[in-house]
This record gives C-alpha cells, sequence and structure tokens, in this order.
C-alpha cells in the first residue's frame, strides 16, 4: 500500500521535463521496498503538478502506508530522509516530506483490473 504522493510546484516544470522520471521512481520505489518492508506490486508514486503558494518548499510529499511492526520511527525517517535526498538532488530546491501510518482496520480500498 505504500502511496506517495509527490507535489511539485508548476515552476519546476522545466525542470521535471528533463528528468528520467523512471529512474528517480525506480529508486524511491527500492528505498521504500528496502526500508518500509513493501512490495514492489503495491507501491505507488503519484506525482501532482501544483501551484504552491507562500512557502519555500517547491516540493511536498506525503507517504501513507499500512502500519507494521518493522515500520519503526528509525525506518520511517529514513525513508524519508533517503527519498528527500533523491529529490532534493534531481530538483535542487527544498523539500518538505511528511509520513503517515494507517492501522489497516481503518482501510477499506477497492483495486480494479481487466
Amino acid at each position: 500500500m505504500p502511496s506517495l504522493i509527490l507535489h511539485v510546484d508548476e515552476s519546476l516544470d522545466y525542470i521535471f521535463k528533463k528528468l528520467d522520471v523512471n529512474l528517480i521512481e525506480k529508486n524511491i520505489t527500492d528505498i521504500i521496498i528496502n526500508e518500509l518492508d513493501a512490495e514492489k506490486d503495491n507501491c505507488q508514486i503519484i506525482w501532482v503538478q501544483s501551484k504552491i503558494f507562500n512557502s519555500n518548499y517547491k516540493l511536498y510529499g506525503e507517504i501513507k502506508f499500512r502500519e507494521k511492526k518493522s515500520r519503526d520511527v528509525n525506518k520511517r525517517e529514513s525513508c524519508l530522509k533517503k527519498i528527500g535526498d533523491i529529490l532534493k538532488n534531481e530538483f535542487n530546491v527544498f523539500v518538505r516530506l511528511r509520513a503517515f501510518s494507517i492501522k489497516e482496520a481503518y482501510i477499506t480500498a477497492l483495486d480494479l483490473k481487466d
């Protein structure tokens, strides 16, 4: 379930178009798999072009995942730090990331496939 939503300020559009987004996503997915003990098929990265007002952080991200014993505070912090380092280096901007763990008892989900 780990789902990372990245809000990228529209002023970074020219950088975004030059980047190898597939490689960035692969590297971030590898971090999520290793740090949060996640399965590759359950990882999602969603890029959202945004207009960020009054903030020095032009890239904002939220990662949500099901709570697990193996996903302790140190693992979550390490995951955010590693993802943040990649994004900061690629975009050369300040990055703000947040992590939210969700108890499975409160999740209702639906996956539609062909």
